[in-house]
């Protein structure tokens, strides 16, 4: 779907900086920062905290890749969208009050983008939890031979962690994905039906 262009605001990037902090705005994209000041990088396959979360409007930079930016900026990096766009997100999502839409049209449009965003947002997260279900019980399973889904956990393991990157570093692609949305699909019935011994043999379409 097409972005809105109804927020007219000449200042939009001034009010969204000065009310979101970087915190927060990482924090509104699921990372968690440590007591140093770290989170792990949502821009590169990190697997130690690299990027650096700064105070008083100073940014973020990753260690590793270079990121690096403001508010704005990490967000529109994290979804792949315009700086513009990025910023309305944030402007709508902790309520920073803008210009309002003048015309109907303006005013629809503006509509439809948000219950867009709102039901990607919802599908990402519900996505994000079963995934990780369905990760915890493969990786108990494959600790043992005996276990009846033991073949299953070394079938689709990976793949499960392949989605799960995508999630994180592309959701909007894997919203669109109507494949990747079926497997989900396929997976959260997996976990609703793990200890049912009439299940299938629980294969995940690759």
């Amino acid at each position: 779907m097409r972005e809105s262009r109804s927020c007219k605001d000449p200042e939009l990037f001034r009010k969204v900086k000065e009310s979101v902090t970087m915190q927060q705005t990482v924090e509104y994209f699921g990372l968690q920062i440590d007591r140093r000041g770290l989170c792990l990088c949502p821009f590169h396959q990190d697997k130690h905290p690299s990027m650096k979360i700064y105070p008083n409007g100073k940014g973020f930079y990753c260690f590793t890749c270079g990121a690096g930016g403001d508010q704005i900026k990490f967000a529109a990096l994290y979804r792949g969208i315009r700086n513009e766009e990025a910023a309305k997100e944030l402007a709508e999502a902790f309520h920073v009050p803008l210009q309002e839409p003048a015309t109907y049209r303006e005013k629809r449009e503006a509509e439809l983008a948000r219950n867009c965003r709102r039901a990607m947002d919802q599908f990402i997260q519900h996505a994000k939890l079963f995934l990780q279900m369905y990760r915890i019980l493969l990786c108990e399973a494959r600790r043992d031979v005996r276990d009846r889904h033991f073949a299953e956990s070394l079938q689709n393991l990976d793949h499960v962690d392949y989605l799960m990157e995508c999630l994180d570093s592309c959701p909007e692609d894997v919203y669109k994905d109507q494949k990747a949305v079926r497997r989900i699909g396929e997976i959260e019935g997996r976990v609703i039906g793990w200890y049912d011994f009439t299940e299938t043999d629980g294969t995940i379409s690759g």
